[in-house]
């Protein structure tokens, strides 16, 4: 292992890894010499973002070659226990063993989307926090223990992408589904501390996705946006770290990852954005 590639002879999955954060860490990992099991639900042919040309796990995993990684494109649905369970048999017959484990899987704005919410809470669809549960903790949650269950079995990491809850908070299901994330980060943390597998959740920022990029102009994202390699770059360097158990059931902003470990984004620049949008609410 150098640190060119501090992840060599690992073995990670990232879920939800046809566009977005899921992309850029399946392609980070990668190029930190991770072999990438990248798992989605939009494969070739069948994506559940059509008007978004190209984001299937099939073209992440043809990108990270491209570069010179190693990688797997496999499809499953991390809300289908049985989806689930079939791709760990599939780890272990290729594998025998799952190093990391990054939780990204996520599509709770989908089938409804934030455009509907209403103006008043009670005119909220019922189906949305729903949707972001079954797409968040409970993705987490049944992806984790089907994990440890099969293929962890020796020292790994399990990391969760989510998002800060806030003050004041935002959209109702959204932070309620976030905080359920975040809990499952600490009470997992906890359970597995005697077991020596961390688990650590990761904050990014205001992303530039495919999807943001589809709904925002070019104004609106400018400023301490961040590309998804940024907080993808964050776990690499917490993968890396061998004392990352130091940090086992917390929540990490990228911005702190980046006071931690020094790394940038694509542009060389170490946006904070949630630490000055909290001072910017600040009193």
């Amino acid at each position: 292992m150098t640190s060119e590639r501090p992840l060599a002879g690992k073995v990670a999955l990232v879920t939800g890894a046809s566009r977005g954060l899921g992309r850029a860490t399946a392609l980070e990992f990668a190029q930190a010499g991770a072999f990438v099991v990248a798992t989605a639900r939009s494969v070739e042919g069948r994506s559940t973002q059509p008007q978004l040309p190209g984001t299937t796990v099939n073209e992440t995993v043809r990108q990270l070659e491209a570069a010179g990684g190693q990688g797997l494109a496999l499809a499953c649905d991390h809300t289908d226990p049985a989806q689930v369970e079939a791709l760990m048999a599939e780890i272990r017959t290729r594998f025998g063993k799952l190093d990391l484990l990054v939780n990204n899987a996520w599509g709770g704005h989908d089938p409804v989307d934030e455009a509907t919410r209403g103006r008043e809470v009670w005119e909220e669809p019922p189906e949305q926090l729903r949707n972001m549960l079954l797409g968040g903790a409970y993705s987490d949650f049944l992806t984790s223990l089907s994990a440890l269950r099969e293929v962890m079995t020796g020292l790994g990491l399990i990391l969760c992408t989510t998002w800060h809850t806030e003050e004041p908070p935002g959209w109702l299901p959204y932070e309620v589904s976030k905080a359920a994330k975040n809990r499952f980060v600490y009470a997992l943390g906890h359970k597995l501390r005697a077991r020596g597998v961390p688990v650590i959740g990761v904050a990014p920022g205001w992303m530039r996705t495919e999807l943001m990029e589809l709904h925002h102009t070019p104004q609106e994202l400018q400023g301490q946006t961040e590309t998804p390699h940024y907080a993808a770059r964050g776990m690499v360097a917490l993968a890396g770290d061998p004392d990352a158990g130091r940090f086992s059931g917390q929540i990490l902003d990228v911005g702190e990852l980046v006071d931690l470990y020094g790394f940038t984004d694509l542009d060389g620049r170490q946006p904070h954005w949630f630490q000055e949008r909290q001072q910017r609410r600040s009193p």
